[in-house]
């Protein structure tokens, strides 16, 4: 019996210690760079068309700057217990004249409610005074860059139809 747990306590250990080892190198692989588009237009222009696409999309701009060319906005969805936000982040650099570079980065989260009872009943039929009430708790249960080439694709033609 001792040694079935000392088996298993071993195995677990080194599941759970390769699982996450050398993440760091996903950031130096090569991938298509399917998250940036260059436009032909000028930084206001190419900013004013962005921010009409967001709101298009229903999009909450959350933080804009037109200096920098840095916009931040993200949109919420809800299925039954579940919250997914989406935010989107975007920044125009200016390559030359008439010529914009536009890098779109996504990141959804799923967030998942818990909704905990802590009424006290009496007999399991007759609520008692005093007892508790209801208490709901946020979880978040995964974050993750969105690759979908699809997605930005999208974006950067109804970012297109914008300029036109």
């Amino acid at each position: 019996m001792q040694k079935i747990f000392l088996v298993l306590m071993i195995a677990a250990t080194f599941i759970g210690c390769s699982s996450t080892k050398y993440v760091y190198r996903q950031i130096q692989q090569n991938k298509d760079s399917y998250n940036t588009h260059t436009f032909t237009a000028t930084a206001v222009q190419l900013q004013k068309a962005l921010t009409k696409m967001l709101l298009s999309k229903q999009f909450a701009i959350d933080k804009e700057d037109t200096l920098a060319g840095t916009i931040i906005a993200s949109r919420y969805f809800s299925q039954s217990r579940n919250n997914i936000v989406v935010v989107l982040q975007a920044r125009i650099f200016s390559q030359d004249e008439g010529h914009q570079q536009l890098f779109l980065n996504g990141i959804q989260t799923t967030q998942r409610n818990y909704v905990v009872d802590r009424t006290r009943f009496l007999l399991w039929l007759i609520p008692l005074p005093g007892g508790g009430g209801k208490e709901v708790t946020k979880t978040k249960e995964s974050e993750a860059s969105i690759e979908d080439k699809s997605f930005y694709s999208d974006l950067f033609d109804a970012i297109g139809k914008n300029l036109n």
